[in-house]
């Protein structure tokens, strides 16, 4: 076991040098084209029991500086007033619209156009989960390129002309999106400003998303393997999405497309690339409380151990080099499997004792590592248009260290509860509650 500690705590410092460097030498801000021809663009948004945030989302997409582009909504058998809810906003009419008929879903009971905003269209549909809603919006989306959009996801003015201007770069074929924590920010005179404010709770998951997408996901963009491309803002081109067969109905379907979609260019052959769009925001709503917040991560890592089930014996074989590192050594050695051994290690320090010189070092070195990304992160979130003050900033650095000893610890519990619930074989949706108050339009 102590071996095992020794390799992985290298392992650990390899890859936290390169989310340490990576990110300032990757993070070119991109300035936006508004004259750019604008590629068509179909947004699906997945709704099951969205009574209480749909609205938001559609208010956000009204305000898009985008004219090529419509917004497919999916109500995926909602049990509560999300149909009735839709109908209010949009006064829906049955409309005809023909499917490529080339995915497999649930039977769509009837589709909808919005006589309000006639580039908006709600499919109604059998309930069968959000891969099963994706596919069905998918066959029915007459764009080029498809965005996938949490129902209580809203988008940044801005968003689908950054996303059509990385499209335009023949080797991109896939683009993630930045997503932002809601609570919080406030749109003033068109301006959207951020407060570090709330629950502990939420300041923790703002300092998550800021770090995991501006330090994660520019250096897993840098080498062209980024493992999962974020459901709650993701873009494709139809056609690729055609090509794999859409999504699998699982419980983390979004790295479960991003892996498929890097499996196919292998076996094609196909220089082509996965990219992370920082300039390109939406703004979602994080669960406020322990229960939520417990349903949602234990769902991720249901959704993790799954894949790495699936597509483990594949790694070599039908990935680049680069997906293979970071899914498996850095998602499992050093995100899942660290988790147990840290417990262990842990254990037998007290129970046992020895090692406690050990134990300090790799305390205080994680807390230094740590220190350094935060600032990064921060640093990069400010370079990419982010409004806090710097008053904030500082309460995020503060806080960000403090949470070592608190949510942090409640994260490597959820990893192994949610290695452990796997085998409950359970892949709803996994319902998170929103209360859909917070909102940037």
């Amino acid at each position: 076991m102590s071996y095992f500690l020794y390799v992985t705590t290298i392992t650990f410092l390899v890859f936290q040098t390169l989310y340490t460097f990576i990110p300032l030498f990757a993070s070119k801000v991109k300035k936006l084209k508004p004259k750019l021809a604008e590629k068509s663009i179909s947004v699906l948004v997945p709704a099951y029991n969205e009574e209480l945030t749909i609205k938001n989302c559609i208010d956000a997409a009204q305000g898009i500086r985008y004219k090529n582009y419509e917004l497919i909504i999916i109500n995926d058998g909602s049990t509560d007033g999300t149909l009735s809810k839709l109908d209010e906003l949009l006064d829906l009419q049955i409309y005809r619209r023909k499917a490529d008929e080339r995915l497999a879903y649930q039977p769509i009971k009837q589709l909808y156009r919005s006589k309000k905003h006639r580039n908006i269209y709600v499919i109604d549909k059998h309930n069968g989960g959000k891969a099963d809603s994706l596919n069905a919006g998918i066959d029915c989306a007459h764009a080029d390129i498809v965005i996938t959009l949490d129902a209580d996801s809203m988008l940044e003015v801005n968003s689908l002309k950054y996303v059509n201007q990385y499209f335009h770069d023949p080797e991109v074929v896939a683009v993630g999106g930045t997503v932002k924590i809601v609570q919080g920010a406030e749109k003033k005179n068109g301006v959207i400003f951020e407060k570090f404010t709330g629950k502990g709770i939420i300041k923790s998951q703002i300092i998550s998303y800021i770090h995991g997408f501006y330090v994660r996901k520019l250096t897993q963009s840098a080498f062209n393997s980024i493992v999962v491309i974020s459901g709650a803002f993701g873009a494709f081109y139809k056609d690729l999405l055609m090509e794999v067969n859409g999504f699998r109905s699982t419980v983390g379907e979004d790295i479960d497309i991003t892996l498929k979609i890097h499996e196919y260019l292998k076996a094609k052959n196909l220089k082509k690339r996965l990219v992370y769009a920082p300039e390109a925001v939406c703004y979602t709503e994080c669960p406020e409380n322990i229960r939520n917040f417990y349903k949602q991560r234990i769902r991720w890592q249901k959704a993790f151990i799954d894949c790495i089930l699936i597509y483990w014996s594949k790694l070599s074989q039908k990935f680049s080099f680069g997906v293979s590192i970071f899914f498996a050594i850095d998602g499992f050695i050093l995100g899942t499997l660290t988790a147990f051994t840290t417990i262990f290690f842990i254990l037998q320090t007290l129970l046992v004792g020895g090692n406690l010189l050990v134990a300090f070092l790799l305390f205080f070195m994680s807390i230094f590592v740590n220190a350094i990304q935060i600032i990064i992160s921060l640093y990069l979130c400010k370079k990419y248009g982010s409004n806090y003050t710097w008053k904030d900033y500082i309460h995020m650095f503060i806080f960000s260290q403090l949470e070592i000893f608190t949510y942090r610890n409640i994260l490597t519990y959820l990893t192994i509860v949610g290695t452990f619930k796997y085998f409950d074989n359970d892949e709803g949706w996994g319902y998170v509650e929103r209360k859909g108050v917070a909102s940037i339009s």
